[in-house]
């Protein structure tokens, strides 16, 4: 019996490292595990990145973010949102919600907060073991750009394809065959414009590695990583569509805020 037993101890030694590589080792990748802990005496009532992003990390401007936005966009400045299913935000042309699940992720690149601002390109990333098995990345997205967004894997930019289209999100893939196994930083990019005019936004869901590849694109499918990866949404401010700027000097403004010390913000 104790010999069995010892066989059996062995055996799970053995194969535990080739399962933990089967299934990889990245995690929320559907942002379901976000814990909302408000940070006191927030000009824009932000929650702490750490625990609202549990296994990411987020670059703005190159630097690191540590504050999210719940429920609101910023107007006019870099940073990132999480959204939840009983919230929505105006920041599309449009309100929108959550994609899947409970809780979505909201890039949006523009004007870097405080001094000395200029443009700044937001990026959202983790570093893991990329699963043995996996032959594709998929994620949805919904997006409002005026810049390029980029997906990069290990440090190259992966071109992709629209798999699928939703009145609420686009499904995107990317064969990613090249690093089964291997540890990998996965990188979502959403960069600036310059010059700075208008924000970009991307609202970011349902990441997951597949097993199943992605089909060569049809001439007019493929997503060249030099082209903007989505279909751009024109940035309205029309009739009903309300600026809401933490100053309430500028309530209803369509005029920009003089400093970004007053930058807005879209719920």
């Amino acid at each position: 019996m104790k010999t069995i037993k010892l066989v059996f101890i062995s055996f799970l030694i053995c194969v535990s490292p080739w399962f933990a590589r089967a299934q990889g080792t990245f995690q929320n990748l559907g942002f379901e595990a976000a814990t909302l802990i408000p940070i006191p005496g927030d000009l824009y009532g932000s929650v702490e990145f750490g625990s609202a992003f549990p296994g990411w990390t987020c670059t703005v401007g190159g630097q690191p973010w540590n504050s999210v936005l719940f429920n609101k966009t910023f107007l006019d400045s870099s940073g990132i949102s999480i959204i939840d299913s009983n919230g929505q935000v105006f920041a599309f042309g449009t309100n929108v919600r959550v994609i899947a699940g409970r809780y979505s992720a909201v890039l949006q690149a523009g004007w870097l907060l405080g001094s000395p601002g200029g443009p700044a390109d937001v990026t959202l990333s983790q570093s893991s073991l990329v699963p043995v098995n996996a032959e594709s990345l998929r994620f949805r997205a919904y997006s409002m750009l005026v810049s390029p967004f980029a997906v990069s894997l290990g440090g190259q930019q992966l071109p992709f394809v629209i798999l699928d289209t939703t009145p609420g999100y686009t499904v995107y893939g990317a064969n990613i065959h090249a690093w089964q196994g291997q540890q990998a930083g996965l990188d979502f990019t959403l960069s600036a414009q310059r010059p700075h005019i208008d924000n970009s936004y991307v609202l970011l869901d349902a990441i997951q590695f597949s097993t199943q590849p992605i089909p060569e694109p049809a001439v007019g499918t493929f997503l060249g990583v030099t082209a903007l990866v989505f279909t751009t949404r024109l940035f309205q401010r029309q009739g009903s569509k309300i600026l809401h700027y933490s100053s309430s000097r500028w309530r209803g403004s369509r005029r920009k805020p003089s400093s970004h010390a007053e930058c807005g913000f879209w719920s």
